[in-house]
């Protein structure tokens, strides 16, 4: 009996358009869901609004802000980010759990997947380009082809 699915999101407009197909599937089936973030090891920054702080002049405080930011603020901005997306499901009345890892995204989202015992993954792709490295799979390919468990892919668009 499938009771939960995996929706690996990573803070691109493009990984978030699987919410809407994951919302659908859960609503009509009973589904719990399960939002994962995976921040990369190599401290790159994810591609979502509140990592990228160049500058905040004149908040609540008033005093100016530069610079990277911490890795508690980094720690804040991913479960704003999740929370965000949280609440489409919530808005459905589907248990939604949120959760934060850190290493390489493909293996952390196949690890995930049977740590929270998912019965299948969705999540979303984007085109590459003509341009794009053949030998190099995009991570949605590469948890296709390494997931034992189903993968439901969403082409951006």
């Amino acid at each position: 009996m499938v009771q939960r699915i995996l929706v690996p999101i990573d803070g691109t407009r493009s990984s978030a358009s699987v919410v809407p197909y994951a919302a659908e599937m859960a609503s009509r089936m009973g589904l719990q869901v399960d939002l994962l973030l995976v921040e990369p090891e190599r401290r790159a920054r994810l591609p979502h609004p509140e990592h990228h702080r160049n500058g905040d002049y004149g908040g609540e405080s008033g005093k100016a802000t530069l610079g990277p930011p911490t890795e508690d603020e980094l720690k804040k901005a991913n479960q704003r980010y999740l929370s965000r997306h949280a609440e489409e499901f919530k808005d459905l009345d589907i248990k939604t759990t949120q959760h934060v890892r850190h290493g390489e995204p493909v293996d952390e989202i196949l690890m995930a997947a049977l740590d929270l015992r998912a019965d299948f993954i969705a999540m979303a792709t984007r085109h590459r380009g003509q341009h794009a490295r053949p030998e190099k799979r995009s991570v949605a390919e590469e948890v296709l082809w390494r997931s034992r468990l189903p993968v439901l892919l969403v082409a951006e668009g």
